[in-house]
C-alpha cells in the first residue's frame, strides 16, 4: 500500500508499506518516479552505519535499500557516493566491505577524512568540523537514508539527526540545547530526498536496538514532512518531539495537515529503555 499526503505544492510524503527487503527496489523506483527532484552529476548517498551490526536488528540503514537507490543514481546517470562516519572510527569500512557496497559505488568513511570548521550561525550551532567529503552536500542535493529507531536524547532518529554523521567524532558538543542544534544544522545539510528504513526498526535505545518487524518506508522530499511522519508510524506524538516541531516552525512545515489519521493503521509504537529515556533530560 502507497499513502501520498499532499502536504503543500512544493512536497508530499509518501507512506510504503514493505513486507521485506526483497521489495524495496519497486518502491524506491516508484519514488523516484514520483518525486522531481533536482539532482546533480555527482551525489551523495548518506546512510546510518552508527555502528556494524547485522542490519536485521534495527540499527543500521539496510544494505538492499541503499543499492536500489545506487542503481536508480546509475540508471539516472548520476555518479553516487555513500558517505558516513559511524560512532566508531572504522564501523563505516566494515559495513561498506561485509555489505559489498564497494563493488557498487565509492565508499567514503567520512571519519578517516580531514575536518573543517564551517560557519552555521545558527541559533545555538555557531559553527562546526566537517568532513572534507561532506562539502559536496554543503547547501547541495544528496540522498539522505536513515534508519527508523529510537534516540535516548531525541526520542527519534531520523532524517533530520542523520545529519550528524557529516560530523567530527566525538560529537559531544552536539549534546547541549540538541534539539535546536540539530535544526540549525539543516542551513547546511537539507537533503533533497529523504528515504527512511523502517521495514525493520529499532526499539530501546540507538545503539543496542530491539528490532521491531514494522514493515514500512517513508519518502519526502522534505525531510522535516519525512521525520513528522515517521516518528507518527512510531507512536510519538510529533508535537512533543522538540526538534521536528521548531525545525517546523522555522521551516514553516505545518504538522497537521503532514500526520493524519490515514497513516493510523500502520502505527506501531516504538519504546525506549528506561536508562534512554532518562538521558533525553541531558539534551534540553
Amino acid at each position: 500500500m502507497v499513502c501520498d499526503k499532499n502536504t503543500s505544492m512544493k512536497f508530499k510524503v509518501i507512506v510504503g508499506k514493505i513486507e521485506d527487503y526483497g521489495k524495496v527496489d519497486k518502491f524506491i523506483e516508484e519514488v523516484f518516479d514520483q518525486f522531481d527532484v533536482k539532482l546533480e552529476d555527482e551525489i551523495i548517498v548518506k546512510p546510518n552505519f552508527l555502528k556494524f551490526d547485522d542490519p536485521m536488528n534495527g540499527c543500521i540503514t539496510h544494505p538492499s535499500i541503499i543499492k536500489a537507490v545506487v542503481k536508480v543514481l546509475k540508471d539516472w546517470g548520476i555518479k553516487p557516493i555513500i558517505a558516513e562516519g559511524g560512532f566508531r572510527k572504522n564501523a563505516a569500512d566494515e559495513c561498506f566491505s561485509a555489505f559489498k557496497l564497494k563493488e557498487i559505488a565509492e565508499c567514503v568513511n567520512l571519519n578517516k577524512e580531514e575536518f573543517i570548521k564551517v560557519e552555521v550561525n545558527g541559533k545555538s550551532l555557531k559553527n562546526v568540523p566537517i568532513a572534507k567529503t561532506a562539502f559536496k552536500s554543503l547547501n547541495k542535493p544528496f540522498v539522505s537514508l536513515p534508519k527508523m529507531k529510537v534516540h535516548g536524547l531525541t526520542k527519534v532518529t531520523l532524517g533530520i539527526k542523520n545529519n550528524m554523521g557529516f560530523l567530527k567524532k566525538p560529537a559531544m558538543y552536539m549534546h547541549f540545547k540538541i534539539h535546536q542544534k540539530l535544526v540549525d544544522l539543516l542551513k547546511l545539510f537539507n537533503p533533497a530526498l529523504t528515504l527512511i528504513d523502517g521495514v525493520i526498526g529499532g526499539t530501546s535505545s540507538e545503539m543496542r536496538t530491539k528490532p521491531i518487524k514494522h514493515g514500512v518506508m517513508v519518502a519526502s522530499n522534505n525531510v522535516i514532512a519525512a521525520d513528522a511522519v515517521a516518528a507518527s508510524l512510531m507512536g510519538f506524538n510529533v508535537k512533543e518531539i522538540e526538534h521536528i516541531k521548531l525545525a517546523a516552525h522555522q521551516y514553516k512545515v505545518d504538522l497537521n495537515l503532514i500526520v493524519n489519521e490515514n497513516i493510523e493503521e500502520l502505527k506501531i509504537d516504538y519504546s525506549l529503555s528506561f536508562l534512554s529515556r532518562g538521558l533525553g533530560l541531558l539534551g534540553t
